[in-house]
């Protein structure tokens, strides 16, 4: 249906190489793997595995399955951090060798980080297999099976390790982390005390416990907990982590500084320190820091801390220098994934094209699959580029590999919202919400998810409970809630709100729209104009202004004084961009479409990120008139702007299928139905391109989506219909016709349902 309106030196490595060559020069391939695997082990033990890897892989290059050397050489991947690398290996040990339990071990905890719950749980089997009473796998399958949402089979599978090993202490903590996630938080609390009883001097175990309390929001108590637990080691680092990151993300900052001073025991926590300093404001503390450690004989500490300056850099206006740093690190280790992501978010920030960010952000994700911030940065390039479903997929594995990254969950929301997606838009909004019941953006999130799903009133009462709770802050709050009242139709209880909203924030543009348009709900147009006129006494000249005084006189009826108005604003800013859309909407109104393809023409040259909707209105338009050559050339202008142009690849599909050409429409069609996801239209359009195809059931299953989307449009029952009678499905095709007749008996094609019904043997008289 169409849319209206570090190495060494080389000269020592070539040493080193020349060396093991001359060992291993000649003798069968056997013994010149065990020369290459006793090599790797010196260099392992010497902590060089840089040179341990290339020793280990000359071996595995003369002896493939040797299951021993690849879990070695796993090892090494992991120590130095690539995870990804390391679970390959480990995994082609185990299945080279079942017996070998710590690598079906290792290989299920890397997919338990990754929440490849269902790939960990195999894992976890497979030692299982090699020894049905080893209690760590029991815990790894059971917290895989808690990951999968099968709370109940992971509890018994976890109370099995403890029958097991009543002693061992890992097992209580981990009954305790499932029996939270499947709600039953007071029960949880014993499991993680039962671990500290059995190991009173487990750091891990206390640490566990103050998780736990720590995410039931039993603040004191975690923080109890933690300094019990540096009574018992003083140094430990987790425990100091754990306590500073407890006072950062309860507002109290100062208490936390003792905590990343005690991690400035080496590079990774000096880093900490130099990021609580740029946390806190203290970016001179923080840079002479950062400083010292670039100067560090540590390359990857050099390199984080360079990147850190960079961001110094940019947060200080000096962004060449930010970006030159940012390339000099790039170009040193192209697959860097923190500074290409750091990239990417700073091509964002210029307002650089979003595609330049985009191929940043992918190479990030490449260099490290498993770092959510280069996932999120994806997320955010591809959102701007307009690419959805790409930026869906990369915010959707940030919140997997980071559950905690509410900022993430939420951006997926507003990626859910604009796919027309509202229902997952509300269930991803509210667990963002859950996770910050006093951040205002989140809860705004999720009202305005909620009104896109037709639940206003569940929108009202959110917002409502979260006004009560706050003292402050409150204005986007009230914001929201007047643009809920409006869709509830409580034109007064919107104009209260916004009010409210005003009080906060008295030159917010979006406040003061609101009250025009709640204003105008009541037709209160003199009211409206008085409140603009009170607005402009108060300052300078504000096209925002004006644009809102054009719409209410073009609500008032007052066309021609809308119309002096919008050319007055142009005349005098040429860039005010509203102000060429809508006096398009006011020339398409009254019937002028020469002068309203003029003015979204005029948009479309202004606006390099406008210019697809802008022809998309002009090819709407030039389909009222029945120009169709003009609307073909205008939606495949919009489509060479953005091909993800939804509206104009759907329109344009209906033409080229009337064309006969119908492989590019259902090229179209596919382009329309990825972009305007759960749009009754686009799934109509590609169903009829099915059905000119002859390939009735993807026909059928298409008319099916496009009626269950919009089940009062007579369209999709009469097309349905069509279907079902090309098919050979006489009764299902009545059914339909007689459906769509019953809906509308006017509607465009109800002649032909009924020349339908008549040839099927039954005359309906609607």
């Amino acid at each position: 249906m169409r849319i209206s309106g570090s190495f060494l030196p080389v000269a020592a490595t070539v040493l080193l190489v020349s060396t093991a060559v001359g060992m291993t020069g000649c003798g069968d391939p056997a013994d010149k793997a065990r020369n290459y695997a006793a090599s790797g082990d010196a260099y392992v033990g010497k902590k060089e595995f840089k040179e341990a890897e290339i020793e280990y892989r000359r071996a595995l290059a003369e002896t493939p399955n040797a299951a021993d050397v690849r879990y070695k050489l796993g090892r090494v991947y992991q120590d130095n951090g690539d995870l990804a690398k390391a679970y390959t290996e480990y995994a082609r040990a185990g299945d080279l060798d079942p017996s070998n339990i710590d690598a079906h071990m290792r290989a299920g905890t890397i997919l338990l980080l990754a929440r490849e719950f269902e790939s960990a749980a195999r894992r976890a089997e497979l030692a299982l297999k090699a020894d049905p009473r080893h209690v760590p796998a029991h815990i790894l399958l059971g917290n895989a099976r808690a990951g999968m949402n099968d709370t109940a089979q992971a509890m018994r599978t976890i109370q099995e390790a403890i029958n097991l090993d009543p002693s061992y202490a890992p097992a209580w903590t981990a009954l305790g982390a499932v029996t939270f996630i499947s709600g039953r938080k007071a029960d949880a609390a014993a499991g993680f005390k039962k671990a500290v009883e059995l190991a009173p001097t487990s750091i891990e175990a206390r640490l566990a416990l103050a998780n736990y309390q720590w995410a039931i929001a039993a603040f004191p108590d975690a923080e109890k907990t933690l300094k019990s637990a540096l009574q018992i080691d003083a140094q430990n680092a987790a425990a100091h982590r754990a306590l500073a990151l407890l006072y950062i993300t309860t507002d109290r900052r100062g208490e936390a500084e003792p905590h990343f001073r005690a991690l400035a025991v080496d590079g990774a926590g000096r880093l900490a320190l130099a990021d609580y300093y740029m946390g806190v404001g203290r970016n001179a503390d923080a840079r002479r820091l950062l400083e010292e450690i670039e100067r560090s004989a540590e390359k990857s500490d050099a390199r984080e801390a360079r990147l850190r300056i960079a961001s110094i850099e940019y947060g200080s206006g000096r962004k060449a220098e930010a970006h030159r740093i940012i390339d000099e690190l790039i170009a040193d280790r192209p697959r860097y994934a923190a500074a290409r992501t750091a990239k990417a978010r700073m091509l964002l920030s210029d307002g650089a094209p979003p595609s330049e960010a985009v191929a940043q952000a992918r190479e990030a994700v490449k260099g490290d699959p498993y770092l959510p911030a280069a996932h999120y940065a994806l997320g955010l390039a591809a959102f701007a580029d307009r690419s959805l479903d790409e930026a869906a997929r990369a915010f959707e594995e940030a919140v997997k590999l980071s559950p905690k990254a509410a900022a993430a969950r939420m951006q997926l929301a507003r990626v859910k919202l604009a796919q027309g997606d509202a229902a997952s838009a509300v269930s991803i909004a509210e667990l963002a919400a859950n996770e910050r019941p006093a951040d205002v953006d989140a809860a705004v999130l999720l009202a305005q998810s909620l009104r896109a799903s037709g639940d206003p009133d569940r929108a009202a009462g959110e917002l409502t409970s979260r006004l009560s709770a706050r003292r402050g802050g409150e204005g986007p709050l009230h914001t929201e809630l007047g643009w809920v009242e409006l869709q509830r139709g409580e034109a007064a209880a919107a104009r209260a709100a916004f009010y409210e909203a005003l009080r906060e924030a008295p030159r917010s543009n979006d406040v003061r729209k609101g009250i025009i348009a709640a204003q105008l709900a009541d037709r209160r147009i003199d009211a409206a104009r008085k409140q603009i006129a009170e607005w402009e006494a108060g300052g300078a000249w504000d096209p925002r202004l004006k644009l809102l005084s054009a719409e209410v006189e073009f609500a008032a009826g007052n066309s021609g004084g809308a119309e002096q108005t919008l050319k007055a604003v142009i005349a005098r800013d040429a860039s005010q961009l509203e102000a060429y859309e809508l006096l398009g909407r006011l020339y398409a109104g009254q019937g002028k479409v020469d002068d309203a393809v003029q003015q979204y023409e005029a948009l479309a040259q202004r606006s390099a990120t406008g210019a697809a909707g802008a022809r998309t209105m002009i090819g709407m338009l030039q389909e009222v008139r029945k120009d169709r050559e003009s609307a073909r050339r205008a939606y495949e202008q919009a489509l060479e702007s953005d091909p993800h142009a939804g509206v104009a690849a759907n329109n344009l599909a209906w033409i080229y299928a009337a064309d006969g050409k119908l492989d590019h429409a259902l090229r179209l069609a596919t382009i329309a139905q990825a972009s305007l996801r759960r749009r009754p239209e686009a799934e109509d359009t590609i169903g009829w391109i099915y059905l000119q195809k002859g390939l009735t059931s993807k026909a059928i299953a298409a008319f099916e989506r496009a009626r269950d989307r919009a089940p009062q449009n007579p369209v999709y029952y009469y097309h349905l219909g069509l279907a079902h009678l090309k098919s050979g499905d006489n009764e299902r095709a009545r059914t339909s016709f007689t459906r769509a007749l019953q809906l509308r008996p006017d509607f465009p094609d109800a002649a032909d349902a009924r020349t339908q019904l008549a040839a099927l043997g039954e005359a309906t008289k609607p």
